[in-house]
């Protein structure tokens, strides 16, 4: 009884020193700490979450790191989500007559109709992609003309970043198509295009030398270098072609090295490409 008189007498004082302005200055008080505490739960939410999937991938059976990280991202999008709504209504309550509200969603309940449509449709397309494994957080894909990998899966919207570090921000009602470049394993094409003139045992030799060299540096191959052949007799050209297959994502940077190498062999032997120029195709 004794706290409970304490604060009326504290409330009787805020109304007799600030007068007229006691409930407006109350009122924003108010919001701003229904504001601060929605922030703050939403920010400890989104860790906790995060936490939690974090030791899932300690376990012994699980599904993979990426699908892991996807649905961290899009549970804490949701609780994120969840928690300003209720801060929203939180503060419609406080600042609005209930009667008013009422009333008003006979006017506005048509355009919130409307943008509740985008919404839910944004959120099952996200929900659609996450069951049927379409992409994860990071991934390389292509959506329309956009390429970049996966950095987050919110409730609405997928966020890419591509190789400039442009951020695409797309909602997940508006993917239509995806190209995922990260699934399974990739094929390393790398031609090389000599003249009719040029040594072929040579060429041989030294793209014998590059793959084997190659299969030392890198650890990522599914199927190791090796010479497919001549694939192309052109009107001045002959075509040799180098393959293999890598883990996702890691062809390109074997493909580099393998031009590389083979240039610094045609250089020491006084070889020469046709035109001067080392084509690389991709499958």
């Amino acid at each position: 009884m004794k706290e409970i008189s304490i604060l009326t007498q504290i409330d009787n004082y805020l109304k007799d020193f600030l007068g007229g302005f006691y409930n407006p200055v109350f009122k924003i008080g108010k919001i701003i700490l229904i504001m601060i505490v929605a922030l703050l739960i939403a920010r400890l939410g989104k860790i906790v979450i995060r936490k939690v999937f974090e030791k899932q991938k300690n376990f012994k059976f699980k599904m993979s790191d990426k699908k892991l990280d996807t649905m961290a991202t899009l549970i804490a999008s949701v609780f994120k989500y969840v928690i300003y709504i209720w801060a929203i209504l939180m503060i419609l309550s406080d600042i609005l007559n209930l009667k008013s509200v009422l009333a008003a969603a006979g006017v506005g309940g048509v355009a919130i109709g409307l943008g509740a449509q985008s919404l839910i449709k944004d959120t099952l397309s996200g929900f659609f992609i996450l069951l049927e494994d379409q992409f994860a957080v990071g991934d390389l894909i292509t959506i329309d003309t956009m390429t970049g990998t996966v950095e987050h899966m919110e409730l609405r919207v997928t966020r890419l970043k591509n190789y400039n570090g442009d951020i695409y921000i797309i909602p997940n009602g508006e993917i239509k198509r995806v190209t995922n470049h990260t699934r399974d394993n990739k094929m390393v094409i790398v031609d090389i295009p000599v003249a009719y003139s040029t040594s072929l045992e040579k060429v041989y030799e030294i793209a014998r030398k590059v793959c084997d060299e190659v299969k030392q540096e890198f650890t990522v191959f599914t199927e190791e270098p090796s010479i497919l052949g001549i694939t192309e007799l052109g009107k001045q050209s002959i075509n040799l072609r180098i393959t293999a297959r890598t883990y996702p994502n890691e062809q390109w940077g074997v493909e580099r090295r393998i031009r590389m190498k083979i240039k610094e062999a045609f250089e020491k032997t006084d070889l020469e490409f046709y035109d001067r120029t080392l084509i690389t195709k991709e499958e």
